[in-house]
């Protein structure tokens, strides 16, 4: 019986950390913009946690986005409750910052994101799709 009163509290634990982890692996995916009318300006956004340990924040992503334009850049970041806020450099050098919401929560299917100008001013504003990891070759 005392065995099983030192084991519960290692249990809980560990089931608490599986439910971390598994709410990361929610993030980690590969997202597309809709672009206009015509399919012209998609972006494609791809969101990978890097492992390690943080004395602040509750991860850390690397961002890469392609396209044409201004999908063009690649940033990391740390997220807060699912909030990333990331350092972001475009495709000509220039610095920026990034911020990425997810208005349905870390399971929803939907991700916006605004590029700062350094200044805090709105560079951009953009909103991606997750698309299933069975339509994407060779995303494991």
């Amino acid at each position: 019986m005392k065995r099983l009163a030192l084991l519960s509290p290692c249990l809980l634990a560990g089931a608490l950390f599986a439910q971390a982890a598994n709410a990361e692996s929610l993030i980690d995916g590969v997202y597309r913009s809709p672009g206009d009318a015509n399919g012209n300006g998609q972006c494609t956004l791809v969101i990978k946690s890097v492992d390690g340990e943080h004395k602040y924040g509750d991860a850390v992503f690397e961002l890469e986005s392609t396209g044409d334009g201004a999908c063009e850049w690649s940033a990391i970041g740390m997220s807060k409750s699912y909030a990333i806020t990331a350092g972001l450099i475009t495709n000509s050098g220039t610095a920026a910052f990034v911020r990425v919401t997810f208005p349905f929560g870390p399971a929803g299917k939907r991700v916006d994101i605004t590029s700062l100008d350094l200044d805090g001013s709105i560079r951009n504003e953009e909103s991606f799709t997750k698309l299933d990891s069975n339509m994407v070759a060779g995303n494991d």
